[in-house]
């Protein structure tokens, strides 16, 4: 894992010799932050960071490390296979997640830095809880599991906030600080900074037509962004992000020009594929991210540790799945949406237990749906080909209406 992150830090330092850019700006801040769980004496706190504002561990001079993404990096990097295979070794079953197969697999190889406490939550998988729980077993560390109901009321709040506040004073005690909620407030303003920008990006984005963005950088700069929100970093980032947006080709491009918009659900395969080329070629640009939108919560500086459980409870993915089409039928209004593209992960029912009343929603609104199937860290999974031909197909069905 170590070598992963100094071949981002290598790429980027390289590209950024050639002036500004905000993606390998972003790649080198996550390798600073990876390699930094390496280094002797680093206290490292395994996480996910699209389940948990990353803002509650800067103060304590600590190490978020987040086991899934890890799995991604080193799926891209190609070298996910003998993870997997170390994990089936282990006798986990072949047909859960292979994001998580791939994290007990490196773990077990030795490739992740060891943890000083974990920290997850019950929402989008029960496979991430599990992984922790067998990695509490392997550290011997503190590991809270942040239990969080589907209902969003009074009695919910307070539920999930007494749990936040258990996980802060863990990292007061981690770093042996006093507990108090005002070592947040810098941190929630840079994420609110942060925060400010996306939306300034969104309003971008929103124009007819929308900057070209090449394969789904705007899914990278979200997702990936996410493992830095309420550092200063990354508010300098997106800065570069909104810069390159307003200078980005619209009415030309490599794509040709704007002929398709596209909203894009649920996530996107770790390794190199023909999907994002493909779009390209018959002018669809993605537009719009689902998992951007996790992120896109104002934080309090009156009330951190409160707002922090409120980011919680608002995901899309444990809230009655209702509110979530209200919300894709909400951003195809805003964002004049031609057609949805759900990259669907075969291990993930939380992701794709909906696609059907999505499907049916959206056919209502004579919005073409995809159903994109494939697999995030399993390249071998992948045929270049049948993807052609659906895209093709999808692309077809597009230009008829």
């Amino acid at each position: 894992m170590r070598g992963v992150y100094e071949e981002f830090k290598k790429r980027a330092e390289k590209k950024l010799q050639s002036g500004p850019d905000a993606g390998a700006m972003l790649f080198r801040e996550v390798a600073h932050l990876g390699l930094a769980a390496f280094e002797p004496g680093a206290k490292v706190v395994w996480t996910t960071a699209y389940c948990f504002p990353m803002v509650l561990y800067w103060p304590f001079n600590v190490v978020p490390f987040d086991f899934e993404y890890a799995a991604m990096q080193l799926t891209g990097q190609r070298k996910a296979g003998e993870a997997l295979s170390a994990c089936n070794r282990q006798g986990y079953a072949v047909d859960t997640c292979t994001a998580h197969r791939v994290a007990l697999g490196a773990e077990k190889l030795g490739f992740y830095p060891r943890a000083d406490l974990l920290v997850s939550t019950t929402h989008f998988c029960d496979g991430k809880s599990k992984c922790n729980e067998i990695f509490k077993e392997k550290f011997r560390v503190p590991f809270h599991l942040i239990d969080v109901p589907i209902e969003r009321d009074e009695s919910a709040l307070i539920y999930v906030e007494g749990q936040v506040r258990e996980v802060f004073a863990s990292l007061c005690k981690l770093a042996g600080r006093t507990v108090d909620e005002s070592a947040l407030v810098e941190y929630i303003r840079n994420h609110n900074r942060a925060m400010a920008i996306l939306e300034e990006v969104q309003g971008l984005r929103k124009e007819q037509p929308s900057p070209y963005l090449p394969g789904n950088k705007g899914y990278t700069m979200g997702m990936l962004g996410g493992m830095l929100l309420g550092r200063p970093e990354l508010v300098a980032i997106y800065e570069q992000f909104l810069k390159e947006l307003r200078d980005a080709p619209r009415e030309r491009g490599p794509d040709g020009g704007e002929r398709f918009r596209l909203l894009w659900l649920l996530a996107n395969p770790s390794y190199p594929t023909n999907i994002f080329d493909t779009f390209r070629e018959y002018g669809a640009r993605i537009v719009a991210e689902e998992f951007t939108y996790e992120f896109m919560h104002p934080l309090s500086e009156n009330r951190p540790l409160r707002s922090i459980t409120e980011w919680i409870l608002d995901s899309r993915f444990i809230r009655p799945v209702e509110e979530r089409i209200q919300t894709i039928l909400k951003w195809v209004e805003e964002f004049h949406i031609d057609g949805v593209v759900s990259f669907t992960h075969f291990p993930c029912r939380q992701g794709n237990g909906a696609l059907s009343l999505i499907r049916e929603r959206l056919n209502e609104r004579g919005v073409v749906f995809m159903d994109l199937e494939g697999d995030l860290c399993d390249p071998k999974t992948f045929s270049p080909e049948r993807v052609r031909m659906a895209i093709e197909n999808y692309m077809e069905m597009m230009s008829r209406l």
